[in-house]
């Protein structure tokens, strides 16, 4: 049985694996594309991350019983598994993109109940990049992270900004300039070292 950090990521390896078939067949892509909604489109009720874990636990064989009713022409070479970890990727993020503002509100108050300098209000990974936001707790000044990788393109493109959230609910302050500037880099050790460096300067409380 998995925990929830430990599904999501295990969701996330799987989609990941998928996405390389469309470098070898757009056919089976489409077929891909087409599984992961039908399945997803099994737990449409689900409205929560730990029913959505629950329910990954609770159904090994759900990939399998959507794609022998779907009867796709290139079954046989499809990856049930990653496939069934896709849909559930696909699913998760569409909770947290329906209950953003709820789930950001949830995760600011545990992180005050314990304490915790800075909070996770928003993470979304896709194969093709990624999309983070990380507010200081007492200030809400926040770290928003993304990187982006075009199909054509050989290498990702990695930002970096600071922007002042309210620090009572994580709300974006659209009126207020960025603290830092939308910032690009070539190379992700360079984009996580200036991360890193944001955290520390602008964690500091006076």
């Amino acid at each position: 049985m998995l925990d929830r950090a430990q599904a999501i990521a295990e969701w996330r390896r799987a989609e990941a694996r998928i996405y390389p078939s469309v470098m070898v067949s757009e056919a089976l892509y489409r077929q891909y594309v087409t599984a992961v909604r039908e399945i997803a489109a099994e737990f449409s009720g689900l409205e929560d991350e730990d029913g959505l874990v629950a329910c990954f636990n609770e159904r090994p064989d759900v990939a399998r019983e959507v794609v022998d009713r779907l009867a796709p022409s290139l079954r046989h070479v499809m990856d049930l598994e990653a496939l069934r970890g896709a849909a559930f990727c696909h699913r998760h993020r569409e909770l947290t993109r329906e209950h953003g503002k709820r789930l950001a509100r949830e995760r600011l108050a545990a992180g005050r109940r314990d304490g915790d300098p800075w909070v996770l209000l928003f993470e979304d990974v896709t194969p093709f990049g990624v999309q983070r936001l990380e507010m200081h707790v007492r200030s809400g000044r926040a770290i928003h992270a993304s990187s982006k990788v075009e199909l054509d393109a050989s290498a990702p493109v990695y930002e970096l900004e600071v922007v002042q959230l309210d620090p009572a609910d994580g709300a974006w302050l659209l009126d207020r300039p960025p603290l830092l500037p939308a910032k690009q880099f070539t190379r992700q050790d360079e984009w996580e070292a200036r991360i890193a460096q944001a955290r520390e300067t602008f964690g500091r409380t006076e």
